[in-house]
């Protein structure tokens, strides 16, 4: 714009806020309003004007509301689902009434819509109405609610409806099972990672917060890359990520950087677990879409950050350098693990997590090293990973696969990237096994260990083990989220207690930290599909993968399909008594490698294939 452009500061909008929401006057007209022309403003920076990058974010879904309550002043609509987006109400009113909008994720014991756990934020819309029939949606905010809390209106006078607002990517995959649970498990992560892909990948999209958090993305990339084309979206953030670096290495928690002074950190430090989305997630979309331009790229921030990830663990002498031997409070440790429950206990695990966070980059990184034919790297990341493993083993274990200090993340990290090996690893299973066994086959794991516990289980025989934990529907458990009516997935395991309660997070010293939809611990999805399914890429793109079912739970037949860039890969398996029957439709170029329960394995060219096994 220049100052040719005229402009009022006296619209139809009055107030507009990302967290608060937005009040909107239609009894206002424009052509009486008092215009003046624009000035130029003198910018501190001089921004590039360049094309946009990522999916716009558009309207979707259009939803409905499913029941509608009377509740005091308030008429209470409950859509059914919790999602991201914004209300549109067909309204009859008169000029100058005031239609008042509040938005909610779940009600209290008394039917009203609970605020509180949005913290600062009020997420509200208020129309002042003209007279008769009009339309009015939200244009400058955006809500993340399932009810809608309505006043100063009759029911007869307004219609609600409203639009889920994401990122206009493409769904790639889908899944289901005969589990019907788990079917519904499937549904939640999907809506948990439309609400927060909104432009960059947020936390939650519902309180005063939303912010670009890396270890959310950092653990569901994987799942996301099944349900989604990611690679656009992603490869946006990335350049976000790229631009926050700094010359350390260090990254902050949250993309774009925000200034969030959370957990007491200095600037300059690595994050275990959240600044290695900057490896995870690179990893993950070359996995998905076979790109590599996507590792060279991103080459440089990948490599400078698992060296600063080095630099802040190497404190002490002999092999306690290659233990993260960091302050907690700087930490975020095994992030909202249930097996414990506050806050500064989740720090206090940093030691295994930040070290189980170098072995997990390192590998990725030695791999990536390798495809981008840097052969001094590759041995680098490779002698690192080796030195990291030897140092957890030595002084985090008994050398037999035993810790010191039992709890499931710290088997899981280092049973998952290859810390420890055969017969070690074996053992360290069968621990983790008893540990999962005694915990009544609850989850235990924070952010770190969540999404790798189930392989670190099945892929070392304990399957019965790991099926019994993703079937379980105790709290805490994926099920018993979707048991008690979970429409997506929760920041806390226990948001909603098995007493009906509310758990704000108000005594976990998070200061009221409670989100029901929080795609984090939605990385089990990443297991669905590549386990449950059995279909899984071992070489980037897809262009040779793996149809492998590890077939358990009771669960007696699956479904689904992969969008590649060689085309679609859908495969399925029903068991009937100790009959498997497996089909899978194998795209052009690509190679698929059959391993059937017994043993019994193949190799595929593309075309459609159906296999038969006994149990």
């Amino acid at each position: 714009t220049d100052e040719s452009w005229r402009v009022t500061r006296c619209g139809n909008f009055v107030e507009a806020d990302f967290y608060d929401g937005e009040t909107y006057d239609s009894t206002v007209d424009l052509a009486e309003a008092k215009f003046v022309n624009a000035t130029k403003e003198k910018l501190r920076v001089n921004p590039k004007i360049i094309a946009s990058y990522g999916d716009l974010v558009t309207a979707h879904e259009v939803m409905t509301p499913v029941s509608v309550v009377k509740n005091g002043d308030e008429l209470i609509y409950d859509f059914g689902q919790n999602f991201a987006g914004v209300i549109c109400a067909e309204i009859k009113g008169e000029k100058g009434q005031t239609v008042i909008f509040r938005h909610a994720e779940v009600l209290d014991s008394n039917g009203q819509l609970l605020t509180k756990i949005l913290r600062s934020a009020k997420a509200t819309a208020k129309y002042i109405c003209s007279d008769g029939e009009q339309v009015y949606s939200p244009r400058l905010t955006y809500m993340g609610f399932r009810y809608v809390g309505v006043s100063g209106i009759a029911e007869e006078n307004i219609k609600l409806s409203a639009f889920a607002l994401y990122s206009d990517i493409k769904n790639t995959g889908a899944f289901e099972c005969s589990n019907e649970l788990i079917n519904k498990l499937q549904q939640n992560i999907v809506w948990s990672a439309k609400s927060n892909f909104v432009d960059i990948p947020t936390d939650c999209p519902q309180r005063d917060e939303r912010m670009g958090w890396t270890g959310d993305i950092a653990v569901f990339a994987p799942t996301a890359c099944y349900n989604f084309d990611m690679y656009r979206f992603l490869e946006k953030w990335l350049k976000d990520v790229r631009a926050e670096q700094l010359r350390t290495g260090g990254l902050p928690n949250t993309v774009p950087v925000q200034g969030y002074g959370f957990p007491a950190t200095m600037p300059k430090k690595a994050i275990a677990f959240w600044g290695d989305a900057a490896v995870f997630v690179p990893w993950a979309m070359y996995l998905a879409g076979g790109d590599k331009k996507v590792l060279e790229v991103n080459y440089e921030m990948m490599k400078k950050y698992v060296k600063a990830e080095k630099f802040w663990a190497n404190i002490g002498f002999g092999k306690h350098r290659y233990i993260w031997s960091d302050i907690p409070m700087m930490q975020f440790g095994d992030w909202i693990a249930p097996d414990v429950k506050t806050m500064g206990e989740w720090q206090a695990r940093c030691k295994w997590t930040g070290t189980g966070a170098i072995a997990a980059s390192s590998l990725i990184m030695s791999k990536v090293a390798k495809l981008l034919g840097k052969e001094k790297d590759e041995k680098f990341f490779e002698k690192l990973h080796e030195k990291v493993s030897d140092a957890y083993v030595s002084i985090l274990t008994d050398g037999e696969g035993k810790l010191k200090n039992e709890f499931q993340t710290a088997y899981v990290l280092p049973i998952y990237f290859e810390i420890f090996k055969d017969e070690m690893k074996k053992k360290a299973a069968k621990n983790l096994a008893e540990l999962v066994k005694n915990n009544d086959y609850c989850i235990g794991t924070g952010f770190p260990g969540t999404p790798y516990i189930l392989y670190a289980l099945a892929d070392n025989g304990e399957e019965e083990t790991a099926f019994k934990m993703l079937t379980n529907t105790k709290c805490p458990s994926w099920l018993y989220e979707v048991k008690v009516g979970g429409t997506t997935i929760w920041e806390h395991w226990d948001a909603i207690r098995e007493d009906g309660s509310i758990n704000g997070g108000e005594e976990d010293g998070t200061g009221g930290m409670s989100s029901y939809n929080h795609y984090a611990s939605g990385a089990v999805g990443d297991f669905l599909y590549k386990r449950v399914l059995g279909i899984e890429a071992t070489s980037g793109g897809y262009k040779t993968f793996r149809f492998k079912p590890v077939i358990g739970g009771g669960i007696t037949c699956a479904k689904g399909f992969v969008e590649t860039p060689y085309g679609k890969i859908g495969g399925d398996w029903k068991l009937d008594g100790e009959k498997l029957t497996m089909n899978i439709a194998v795209p052009v170029g690509a190679q698929c490698e059959v391993i059937m329960p017994s043993g019994k394995a193949c190799s595929v060219g593309s075309g459609k294939y159906t296999f038969e096994d006994k149990i």
